[in-house]
């Protein structure tokens, strides 16, 4: 509830405010970015920090190193990349009907915001800052309390969260996705170490498509399309180590009863709303 509050709501609202009022506050990038910056590190960071101490979540599973191969891990995000692609297509395809789908790369389903895709320190934060600190919120802590009453429930529970923390409904079946195949990774290593590389090389690959040059835009098709077929490859292969998660019995109930609670309920109310408002305003 806090999280929602500091990271999506308030925000919104003081963006609003800023647009409202001409605030020359828009006309510095920097400046701008910089206050969104603070209030994202700190309003991920303090309540997932404070739930991390309640819950009494062990500091090794975010900090512990994990021995992988960078090889190893650009093939899982090669793989999850290609799942989020299709996952987004599917998604604007249905958004479409009624006039929600976001904006695509050539039409092939990644969305994005073009707007300040120039802005050093926005690009800073897309590709490095946020992959960490998401990571340590969404599958450092939250993956984790969730994960005692159940592992299964654990994992699409927070990745359920993860979705309605993004900002546009096309966002919300890729960003679900690549929650649980986040999570899984973070399972199996039982660390958010190669978690938060596989994201910062995620984030960096759909930047480095959305700021590729017109003259060879129309190759990316071709490109995204051997991808596709790489990961077809490398699944079948077994190259991609697929994970299982077993479920507890003792968490049959669980789903109802956390999706059912109120104040789960008013959060990701308030996550939808957030996202309502910024398209329509």
């Amino acid at each position: 509830m806090v999280y929602t509050l500091f990271v999506l709501v308030i925000p919104f609202v003081l963006h609003y405010y800023l647009v409202s009022t001409n605030s020359d506050i828009l006309k510095d990038t920097f400046l701008y970015f910089g206050i969104y910056f603070l209030v994202l590190l700190f309003g991920t960071l303090i309540p997932f920090w404070l739930m991390r101490r309640f819950f009494k979540i062990p500091l090794r599973f975010v900090n512990t190193r994990v021995k992988e191969t960078f090889v190893n891990l650009f093939v899982q995000t090669i793989v999850f990349f290609t799942i989020c692609i299709v996952s987004t297509y599917v998604s604007n395809i249905l958004l479409a009907h009624v006039g929600l789908e976001g904006k695509l790369i050539s039409g092939i389903g990644l969305s994005y915001d073009s707007g300040y895709l120039d802005n050093l320190l926005y690009v800073f934060m897309l590709v490095i800052v946020t992959p960490m600190i998401e990571e340590y919120a969404f599958r450092g802590v939250l993956l984790n309390v969730l994960g005692r009453f159940g592992k299964n429930f654990g994992l699409y529970a927070s990745a359920v969260v993860f979705a309605f923390a993004h900002v546009h409904f096309s966002e919300y079946l890729p960003a679900f996705c690549m929650g649980v195949l986040l999570g899984k990774t973070a399972l199996r290593y039982r660390s958010i170490g190669p978690t938060i590389i596989i994201h910062i090389l995620f984030n960096a690959l759909i930047y480095s498509l959305c700021v590729i040059p017109s003259s060879i835009a129309g190759y990316m098709a071709y490109g995204l399309a051997a991808v596709f077929v790489i990961s077809i490859y490398l699944y079948i292969s077994g190259r991609y180590e697929r994970v299982y998660v077993q479920k507890l019995n003792s968490a049959s109930n669980t789903y109802l009863l956390f999706f059912g609670s109120f104040m789960v309920i008013l959060s990701l109310m308030m996550m939808i709303l957030q996202t309502v408002f910024s398209i329509f305003l």
